[in-house]
């Protein structure tokens, strides 16, 4: 009998010495903290009317994940999962929607204080090459603005596809 008590001992012992996992309360992970929040959005459609949506931001698995969760009256969903990849230093985001969408980005501070998330150069429906990034601009502690951007030329110049103003709701 003590032997069997000993050898559960000693299998259960490794399981409880487990080292705790690594902190998310960093300077690092606090870069994304402005979008953390329930946000009225506004924009302009192609018509030239105003767009408006709800996006909500928050971050759960103890602070090392922000989850978006987008919503436009038109029927339009989508949510993103954003986390700091320790083993690069970059952001990273998967995003995907109600329209069968799922984008993978990779990111980070620009020297201007900006974020700013790139995904990898794709070849377009038309046979071009085409890089997109996400910008937020104009960071206040109420708003910002966000820009959706496509480039054809390496990221030489970029095409403004979506501008999103944010409003704290």
């Amino acid at each position: 009998m003590r032997f069997l008590v000993l050898l559960s001992l000693l299998i259960a012992l490794p399981a409880v010495a487990q080292p705790t996992p690594p902190s998310c309360d960093t300077e690092a992970h606090a870069l994304m903290d402005f979008w953390i929040g329930e946000w009225a959005l506004t924009w302009t459609n192609a018509d030239g009317t105003e767009g408006h949506g709800t996006n909500v931001i928050t971050r759960t698995y103890n602070g090392c994940v922000l989850h978006e969760s987008f919503v436009d009256p038109t029927g339009f969903e989508g949510m993103s999962v954003s986390t700091l990849d320790r083993r690069t230093g970059q952001w990273r985001q998967t995003w995907v929607d109600n329209q069968s969408a799922f984008l993978l980005f990779t990111g980070n501070q620009l020297e201007n204080g900006e974020m700013e998330f790139r995904s990898a150069s794709f070849t377009d429906q038309q046979g071009n090459t085409r890089i997109n990034r996400m910008t937020w601009k104009d960071v206040t502690d109420e708003t910002f603005d966000w820009h959706w951007q496509t480039s054809t030329d390496e990221g030489a110049t970029w095409t403004n596809m979506w501008v999103i103003h944010y409003a704290r709701r």
